[in-house]
């Protein structure tokens, strides 16, 4: 059962991040599209704006949406109410955030107040669309949220092309994101309705929303916690450096964004089945955590490898700014981390250890914030940098330890040396050919990467048999 269980999961998880490959690369050339157009200052502008964003986001959720895929992926007889009543408490959340959003902009940076009417509308359209795309993953209908995920990244990627052609400034691409988003609530309002003959009501209930919240807040704190370590780097370098500052650190971000939606794909498709394992039985649930972690490991490990290695010839090849290069090396350790830490963040979470969470997240905030006060003054965005790297360290410190307490140990044992032994060999090899033309240098890294799996037996024959049930 546990192997039919894991093999379903991985095969809606190869769906997905199959669909987000796509995505990605399609949005990573929106990208490079603004850095080009807007320059160092102006792009550094449109990813300060799209922070704030993001960190007034967490309001407008607190927590709802886990808490949704939790309880509906348990009982299918709640979908219905649960999103009538988010669909409403979502849109007076988001009131509130648009207040937080223009008080943060007024005081923190005036240069980008004026345009908080445009920044909402990313906000509420963002929102929504997360909420509405949530059913996908309760139902296990991947194939729509396949389908979601390059439909919108091609529309932002043409109506990108148009505004640039139009000669749109750096604020005319929160509107093109914002429509983007949009057409992705409309596509799953449709399915929602004409598909499935769901009917999509609006409903408050406040004594059920607030009880919702109850179940919600803890989670939301951890999340806002940890949105706010992720982001707090790009405030203060803006508030103590310039956007030209923001522009380098936000392009090398980027690269790092490029894969780290991989592991947040793959286990959200992996969460409603850990949900449901973590109220029903610990021992199969020790085994789909010990799983994910080794995959996400395997995944992670080479692609922090090569973007270390390879930063240089990266960056030239995608006509970046030059000054996100030792950004990138130092960043590029955290990619593995990042991977893993999905891991321990959903598992907690699963098992509704969400003070745990919560715990964690402050630990980690408070490791990111005194890191970053100490090193972007001196340092610009290097020490931003090395802030983000270190604090992931901290919150995988935290995570392994929380679910050991929680008798949840990792038993990977050779195995992950032998992973780790296998990305060792992949970068001595890369390193060694760094100046052929990239797409044959990673070509040949991959196949490295492969045969020394094979070769040192990092996979057992039950992680095999999962990896080929999921074709």
């Amino acid at each position: 059962m546990s192997e039919r269980l894991a093999s379903r999961t991985l095969r809606n998880s190869v769906l997905v991040v199959g669909a987000r490959a796509l995505a990605k690369l399609a949005v990573f050339i929106v990208v490079v599209l603004l850095w080009r157009h807007l320059g160092a200052d102006n792009y550094g502008r449109f990813a300060a704006m799209i922070v704030y964003v993001t960190l007034v986001g967490v309001v407008a959720d607190l927590g709802l949406q886990t808490v949704f895929i939790r309880d509906a992926s348990r009982d299918r007889s709640a979908f219905t109410r649960y999103l009538a009543n988010l669909l409403s408490a979502r849109l007076l959340l988001s009131l509130v955030a648009l207040v937080i959003l223009a008080v943060a902009l007024r005081l923190l940076s005036p240069t980008l107040f004026p345009y908080t009417l445009a920044a909402f509308a990313l906000l509420l359209t963002t929102s929504y669309s997360s909420l509405l795309r949530a059913v996908f993953y309760i139902r296990g209908r991947l194939g729509y949220e396949a389908i979601a995920i390059v439909a919108e990244s091609i529309v932002l990627l043409a109506l990108t092309i148009v505004a640039i052609n139009r000669g749109a400034t750096w604020d005319g691409f929160l509107w093109v994101y914002t429509i983007s988003y949009l057409f992705t609530c409309l596509f799953a309002f449709a399915v929602l309705r004409w598909r499935w003959h769901e009917r999509v009501a609006v409903r408050l209930e406040p004594v059920f929303v607030r009880r919702l919240l109850t179940a919600g807040l803890p989670l939301a704190l951890g999340f806002t916690v940890t949105t706010v370590y992720a982001q707090l780097d790009i405030v203060l370098l803006q508030l103590f450096k310039t956007f030209q500052m923001v522009g380098w650190y936000s392009a090398a971000n980027k690269y790092i964004d490029a894969v780290a939606w991989i592991p947040q794909s793959a286990m959200g498709v992996i969460f409603p089945a850990l949900s449901l394992l973590g109220a029903s039985d610990r021992r199969r649930l020790a085994f789909a955590y010990e799983k994910s972690f080794k995959m996400l490991a395997l995944l992670g490990l080479p692609l922090a490898v090569g973007l270390g290695v390879l930063a240089g010839p990266i960056v030239h090849f995608t006509r970046g700014f030059e000054q996100s290069i030792p950004a990138l090396r130092i960043l590029a350790p955290s990619v593995v981390l990042l991977f893993v830490n999905n891991a321990f963040i959903y598992t907690l979470t699963a098992i509704n250890r969400q003070l745990d969470f919560t715990r964690l997240a402050l630990f980690t905030l408070a490791v990111n914030v005194v890191l970053n006060l100490a090193l972007i003054p001196p340092f610009g965005y290097l020490g931003a940098a090395a802030a983000s790297t270190v604090t992931e360290i901290a919150l995988f410190a935290g995570g392994w330890w929380l679910l050991r307490r929680q008798r949840l140990r990792l038993s990977i044992g050779g195995g992950g040396a032998r992973v780790l032994a296998s990305a060792t060999i992949m970068g001595i090899v890369v390193y060694s050919v760094r100046t052929w033309p990239l797409a044959v240098v990673i070509i040949l890294g991959a196949a490295v990467y492969v045969v020394a799996l094979i070769g040192l037996r990092a996979l057992n024959a039950e992680e095999w048999a999962i990896i080929r049930a999921a074709r």
